[in-house]
Order: structure tokens, then sequence, then C-alpha cells
């Protein structure tokens, strides 16, 4: 059995500030890292323990070089690379194909506008306000499940916060979710330690395991065509993301873009989403 897992790092363990989720946080950054990395570990060995062989690690947070590789699991691989739209056109999920069997979300947060979630975002907090499919308002546990379940992956684990999890299981149904901090704010959580929440984490990964032998879990799967609607901070924001081909301004500061698929709709959008950060060489201005 394989598992495809994409790790963000807001919803790991003991992560609550900024500092410790860029590399300008120094200390309180790698640290952070390790934090991550033995979530990962700990959902690792709870799947193995009921007979995963291979789990692929989507490296899922800012510059994607988070997981520290020296320390992953044996029956773990991790891809890494900058999540430029040429590279990663799907974002946080890459070298996804049909044989794996589950998907599972480490270290996620609650989507963008989540009252008191914890770091809350949707892709890029720097661009994008809102974001839907569909009409529909989702965050990146919906997005990614949406990826995945054009491949016919369901989704069995989901971990983070309490706030994440309320917004996995409105997204996904009955989906397994491991708690790993108690939300009181936007930066500020309950955090246990790893002596708590990497038992739990082993323990969750192992019983998402076995519902998903059991036939729990259902591939989440949008009918195309598919419409995604994003609304950005700024009008400098909006005018920029319609140069991408594709997009159409209906408001403002919302834009649409559409395929035939939620994966083709979601690549175009992170396609534009990413556009908004292009610099012109100095010559250029």
């Amino acid at each position: 059995m394989k598992l495809y897992m994409v790790a963000d790092m807001e919803g790991a363990t003991g992560i609550t500030h900024r500092d410790q989720l860029m590399e300008t946080g120094g200390k309180r950054y790698w640290d952070g890292c390790k934090l991550l990395t033995g979530d990962i570990n700990a959902v690792i060995e709870g799947a193995v323990s009921e007979g995963v062989t291979e789990v692929l690690v989507s490296e899922g947070h800012a510059n994607m070089r988070n997981v520290l590789v020296d320390e992953l699991h044996p029956a773990g691989r991790v891809l890494r690379g900058p999540a430029r739209w040429d590279v990663k056109p799907l974002c946080q999920v890459g070298a996804a194909d049909a044989s794996y069997d589950m998907g599972v979300f480490v270290g996620f947060h609650s989507r963008a506008g989540t009252p008191g979630g914890l770091l809350c975002h949707t892709w890029a907090s720097a661009v994008v306000h809102k974001l839907s499919i569909n009409g529909v308002e989702v965050g990146e546990t919906a997005i990614n499940a949406a990826i995945l379940g054009d491949l016919g992956i369901p989704i069995g684990l989901v971990c983070g916060g309490d706030d994440l999890a309320r917004e996995a299981r409105s997204d996904l149904g009955e989906v397994e979710c491991a708690i790993t901090k108690d939300v009181l704010g936007f930066d500020i959580a309950v955090c246990p330690g790893p002596k708590k929440t990497l038992p739990m984490l082993r323990e969750a990964a192992a019983q998402a395991v076995r519902r998903h032998r059991e036939g729990a879990f259902e591939p989440y799967r949008v009918e195309g065509p598919v419409t995604i609607t994003v609304e950005v901070l700024s009008d400098a924001q909006a005018r920029r993301m319609v140069l991408t081909e594709g997009f159409e301004r209906v408001e403002r500061r919302v834009l649409t873009c559409r395929g035939e698929s939620a994966t083709a709709a979601l690549s175009l959008a992170w396609r534009g989403i990413q556009e908004v950060f292009h610099k012109p060489d100095s010559w250029l201005q």
C-alpha cells in the first residue's frame, strides 16, 4: 500500500509564530523543521505498522525545503522543488499518480478568513483573500483533496489544529483527524509537546489505514467544468492577475478562471496567483 502525503507547516506540533515558519527565524525556524519532521515520521510509522510500504512526502510550505531529509523515516521519500508554476503547477502537489492508495495531510492549517484560525490563509496570504471552487469557499485541504480526487485518491487523515479539523470534516466528511493543538486565535494556541502528539499521530495514521481498508473514504471529486473564483487583497493585484490568459476580472478584486477539471482549473489559478509576485528586471522599470 502506498500513501501520498502533503506536508505543510503551520499545523505541526508546537508551531504558532511566523518566525518558526521561515529561514529568517534562525534557530526557531530550524526547531520548527524538526517538529514538522517529527510529525511526518510519526504518521509514517503509524502507517507502516499497518502494512504501508511506501510514502511520498510532497513539501507544501513556503520554499518547499522544510523537511529534514537526514531524519526522514526510511519508508518515506520527499519531493522537493520550488513552488514556481513551471516546476510545481499544482503548488503543493507534485509527482502524484493513481498508484497511490490514500492521501494524508500533515501540518495543515485552516483557510483564509477563518474566525480565530491559527496562521490561517489560502495558498498565498499576501495575495488571496478568498478562493472558491464552483462557488464554494475552500482552503488548502479541499484544494489538494480535489486534485488528488481527480486521480481517484481519497484523503484518509488530516493533521493540524482543532480549527483545521472542523474544516476538514466539513469539507471531506468523516475523515480521520489528528489534532496537534487547541487554537485560541491567529497566533495563539495551547500546544502539547511531541511526547503527547507523536503517539497520537502514529495511532491516527494506523487507524486511517485500517479505515481505508474497510472502504471508509471516497475521493473528493469536483465535477467539471470547474470555475475558480479568487478574491485578492488589492486592485493592483487584480490588474496583475488578469494579465494571465484565462482570467476574467468580474469585480474590482475578484477574478475567475475555468478548467475542464479541478486539477486544470486550480493549476491555472496557481499560475495567476504566482503572476502577482512577478517583478520585472530593474532595466525594464
